[in-house]
C-alpha cells in the first residue's frame, strides 16, 4: 500500500473522494485535511498503479505521502524534527523509491522545494523549505536543486498542528486540462466543474445540460466523463455563447477520405434565456450551472427575480426523476426558489470556497407526482 494524498479546491476534497473510491476501489480512506483557503486534501491508502491517480478529475494535483507529522510543538524543535526525518527517515525512503519508480528516470534528477505555512510559529514559510532543501542535499547530495521547475517537486505543508510532505505525482496539466480557444474571466475551476459533473452520477442515455454555459467548462467536463445522448449549453450573451462554442467545437477540419469522416458531437450550443429555455417539459435528465450572484451582475436587485424564473422553468424542463447540481453563494436565495418549487427538493449539499468567496453545491432532484391513493 502506498500513501497518496489528492489536493482539491477547498471543501471539494469530500466528493473528490467519492470519485476516488469509485474509480479506484483498492482505495482505503485515511482522513481530510485543510489548508485555510487554499485547498482542501483527501489522505488515502492505494495499492494499485500510480498513473491511474492521473486520471481523477476533480482534484487539483496528486501526491505520494512522504511525511505526517500529526502533532507539532509549534517550536523551533518542529525544524529539528523535519530536517532528521527528511535526511534519515524511512518514510520519506520508500516514498521516493515510489517516485523513482513512476518517473522512471534514467539519471539523478533536479528537484525544488515548496513549502507552505499555515497557523502561528516561530519560524518563515522558507526556513521550512530551506530545513527539507538541507535534508535532501544530504541523503541525495547527487540530486540537483533548481529554482523553479524541476523533475520532482517536494511540497511541505504546516497545517496548524500538523505538517504533511508530499512528493507530487502531477503537473500543471492536471489544473489546467485543456487550452481553451477563448478564456472568459473568472471562469469556473475545471475541477470545480468536474466536482459538479460527477455529483449528477452521469449515464450515457442523458440529456445533459448547462443553460448558463460561459466559455463551457461545464460542457467539458461532462464530455469527458464519457457517452452522453446530447450535450446542450446557451448563455444569454452572445459572446459568451460563442466563446462555448469554440472551446467544445474548435477548427473543424475538412476529412480527408470518407472513411475518416466523425460521427457529428451530440452537442448544440445557443444563445438563449435560461430563465425560458427552449426545450420540451420534462425533456432534461441532468443540468449544471454555475449560477450568478450579486456582484457579477452589478444589479443584485435583480437576483429573486432571476433566482425565482429559473428555478420554475428548472422544475418545467427536468426528467420527472431529472437532476440538477448548482453552485451559488445565494444561500438563502436559492433555498427560497426552490420551496416556490413543489416538485423540487435539494438532497444535500457541499461548502466550496472560490476565489476567496464561500459558495456551495447544491444537488437538486426533481420528484416524480406521487400516485393517487387507491
Amino acid at each position: 500500500m502506498t500513501l497518496c494524498y489528492a489536493q482539491t479546491m477547498p471543501g471539494v476534497e469530500k466528493i473528490a473522494w467519492l470519485e476516488i473510491r469509485e474509480r479506484l476501489p483498492q482505495a482505503q480512506f485515511v482522513d481530510y485535511l485543510f489548508a485555510k483557503e487554499q485547498n482542501g486534501i483527501v489522505r488515502f491508502n492505494y495499492e494499485g498503479p500510480l498513473e491511474d491517480l492521473l486520471a481523477l478529475r476533480t482534484v487539483e494535483d496528486v501526491f505520494v505521502q512522504a511525511l505526517h507529522l500529526p502533532k507539532l510543538t509549534r517550536g523551533r524543535y518542529d525544524l529539528r524534527v523535519l530536517g532528521e526525518e527528511v535526511a534519515k527517515g524511512e518514510a520519506l525512503g520508500r516514498a521516493v523509491n515510489g517516485l523513482m519508480r513512476f518517473l522512471k528516470l534514467s539519471k539523478p534528477p533536479t528537484y525544488r522545494v515548496i513549502g507552505r505555512l499555515y497557523g502561528k510559529h516561530p519560524f518563515r514559510r522558507e526556513e521550512l523549505a530551506e530545513t527539507v532543501a538541507d535534508g535532501l542535499r544530504k541523503r541525495y547530495p547527487r540530486w540537483l536543486p533548481v529554482p523553479d521547475g524541476g523533475q520532482v517537486e517536494v511540497w511541505v505543508n504546516v497545517l496548524g498542528s500538523q505538517l504533511l510532505l508530499g512528493l507530487r505525482l502531477s503537473d500543471r496539466t492536471m489544473r489546467h486540462r485543456y487550452q481553451k480557444r477563448v478564456d472568459l474571466p473568472v471562469s469556473l475551476r475545471p475541477s470545480v466543474a468536474a466536482a459538479m459533473v460527477y455529483l449528477t452520477q452521469p449515464t450515457p442515455e442523458e440529456v445533459f445540460v448547462d443553460p448558463m454555459c460561459g466559455s463551457g467548462t461545464i460542457l467539458l467536463e461532462r464530455r469527458a466523463f464519457g457517452p452522453v445522448r446530447q450535450l446542450l449549453g446557451g448563455d444569454v450573451g452572445a459572446e459568451r455563447a460563442q466563446a462555448a462554442r469554440l472551446n467544445l467545437m474548435g477548427q473543424k477540419r475538412k476529412p480527408r477520405t470518407r472513411q475518416e469522416e466523425a460521427p457529428p458531437l451530440p452537442l448544440a450550443i445557443a444563445q438563449w434565456d435560461a430563465t425560458r429555455l427552449p426545450l420540451a417539459a420534462g425533456s432534461v435528465h441532468k443540468l449544471v450551472t454555475n449560477l450568478p450572484f450579486g456582484h457579477q451582475l452589478g444589479t443584485p436587485e435583480k437576483l429573486p427575480g432571476l433566482y425565482a424564473s429559473f428555478f420554475a422553468e428548472l422544475a418545467r424542463v427536468l426528467h420527472k426523476n431529472g437532476r440538477a447540481v448548482v453552485l451559488s453563494s445565494e444561500f438563502e436565495l436559492v433555498k427560497e426558489s426552490v420551496r416556490q418549487q413543489p416538485s423540487l427538493h435539494i438532497v444535500t449539499g457541499y461548502s466550496i470556497a472560490i476565489l476567496g468567496k464561500w459558495g456551495r453545491i447544491y444537488i437538486i432532484q426533481q420528484q416524480a407526482p406521487a400516485l393517487p391513493a387507491p
